[in-house]
């Protein structure tokens, strides 16, 4: 397992604001999704292309970013939550399409998505998610999980080599992932989790 350094907590104690604190949170969220997808190689899970690896990246971001939606409920108010978890989704907007501007099309690769193509993605994974629980632990139901590998195994593809990624994602990747999410929330958003 490869190390990857990630900031939990700010330098200085200098105000920030909302959308500067969910930007950071996200940014870390891209972190963990980029070591996921490192794990999943390392694993010998077989990737096609830069860009379905960049896709896994995409959905573990919006997963994410809707456990931060449920893990700091209680902690702001409505409108708070609401421009933070937007303040999420548009710097994920912004790294997402930088990471495709990072590498040329493939050959034979298909239409890569565009802004309002993502915003369609976030929104509509946010509507499914919304239909999902968090257990009496805290922690996101199974089938909130589930439905996030089952995002992970339709990119991925049912293959020989592929067709356990699922219980990776659900077994491995999301707890692992879920801890740090956790670290960072309480340091750099400030949210005390473990009430």
């Amino acid at each position: 397992m490869a190390f990857m350094r990630i900031a939990h907590k700010w330098h200085k104690d200098d105000n920030h604001d909302i959308k500067e604190i969910a930007g950071s949170l996200l940014y870390n969220c891209w972190k963990f999704s980029l070591k996921s997808v490192r794990n999943l190689q390392q694993e010998r899970f077989n990737f096609d292309s830069k860009t379905q690896g960049l896709e896994v990246m995409t959905e573990m971001m919006i997963f994410l970013t809707q456990v931060t939606d449920r893990l700091i409920y209680d902690a702001m108010e409505p409108e708070v939550r609401a421009e933070f978890i937007g303040g999420m989704a548009y710097r994920m907007l912004d790294i997402v399409m930088d990471n495709y501007a990072d590498f040329p099309p493939e050959e034979g690769e298909e239409k890569r998505p565009d802004r309002t193509d993502l915003v369609g993605i976030i929104n509509a994974r946010a509507s499914d998610y919304a239909a999902f629980n968090f257990d009496s632990n805290g922690e996101p139901s199974y089938h909130f999980v589930r439905y996030f590998g089952k995002k992970v195994g339709e990119i991925m593809g049912q293959d020989q080599d592929n067709r356990w990624v699922i219980d990776q994602m659900m077994d491995i990747e999301v707890p692992e992932a879920i801890e740090a999410l956790k670290k960072s929330i309480e340091g750099i958003v400030g949210v005390d989790l473990s009430i």
